[in-house]
């Protein structure tokens, strides 16, 4: 079990136990797809051998493929940053810095520069160093999050970054809209499906499908390849908010076949803790899993 390399705003560390607990056990699905990756808490929870992970967020995936093969040189050069922004004594020079880094990193993104291992580098930095893990870029897709004030630096997270790659290795990485999964799963195989949630108040707002959004049309569609996947024979799970309840109760050929179970999960946005509030209180699964699996024990599912 490995937890998330990336922080990532609407990740699911929180209702792990939940969601794995109302998943096959790994000898009884084939292979894994989870086209939402985001930070993947599920699929570094499971740690398939046969997982296809996808998100349409092109820079997030090269991370990743790039992170698969090239972990000692992103960890170094992490380290090198840090020092770098340690020397540093003050809150606004540590801050100048990480404008700085972010600069290069928007350059690299822009195409002043081709160098996709640096842009690697910089990505994890600031990950570890921005506001609450958030990725949101402005209208000419430069990203432009703040800088928190206590940074995570690299070596109080490499074992975990270690235990993050190997997982990765198996996997293959892509980067489209959610909608290939229609053609590529089969029977026996698992999707976990963790779209934007539709309640535009909630953490997963801030990290935007695509320009357009993810608007009520996109949730139907996501709906209705759920299920033509269940009559293909593939386990199926979604999670999403708890405004999104009716949208799946309203057809009821889907509630024939799926399950839909309420769960709690606090998430905030807010740098400012006066002004911080729990959104998304309430998540729901829906699954078309056997109820019965439910029963078993967690360390099962190990």
């Amino acid at each position: 079990m490995a937890d998330p390399i990336l922080r990532w705003a609407g990740g699911k560390r929180q209702i792990i136990d939940d969601i794995v607990t109302r998943l096959p056990p790994e000898r009884d699905y084939n292979d894994y797809y989870e086209p939402f990756f985001g930070g993947g808490a599920v699929f570094f929870e499971l740690e398939p051998d046969n997982g296809y992970i996808n998100d349409i967020n092109e820079t997030l995936m090269n991370f990743y493929e790039l992170f698969k093969d090239n972990i000692d040189h992103i960890i170094r050069e992490n380290k090198k940053i840090d020092d770098d922004l340690n020397r540093y004594n003050t809150l606004d020079e540590k801050k100048e810095f990480y404008y700085t880094r972010r600069r290069e990193f928007n350059e690299l993104q822009n195409g002043c520069c081709e160098d996709e291992l640096r842009e690697a580098v910089l990505f994890l930095f600031l990950n570890r160093t921005c506001f609450n893990g958030l990725y949101r870029t402005n209208e000419k897709g430069d990203f432009n999050v703040p800088m928190k004030k206590k940074v995570i630096m690299t070596e109080s997270i490499e074992d975990n970054l270690k235990k993050g790659h190997k997982v990765l290795q198996s996997a293959k990485i892509h980067s489209r809209d959610f909608k290939y999964i229609r053609d590529e799963v089969q029977g026996g195989d698992l999707v976990f499906l963790d779209p934007p949630y539709i309640n535009n108040s909630d953490a997963r707002y801030f990290d935007q499908y695509s320009p357009g959004g993810f608007d009520r049309d996109q949730q139907v569609k996501l709906r209705d390849i759920a299920l033509e996947l269940h009559h293909r024979g593939a386990y199926v799970m979604i999670t999403n908010s708890a405004q999104a309840e009716d949208l799946y109760r309203s057809d009821d050929n889907f509630m024939e076949h799926f399950r839909i179970k309420p769960v709690e999960a606090a998430r905030s946005i807010n740098s400012d803790s006066s002004q911080r509030s729990q959104i998304g209180t309430t998540d729901i699964i829906v699954t078309n899993s056997p109820q019965f699996w439910e029963q078993r024990n967690f360390d099962d599912y190990r």
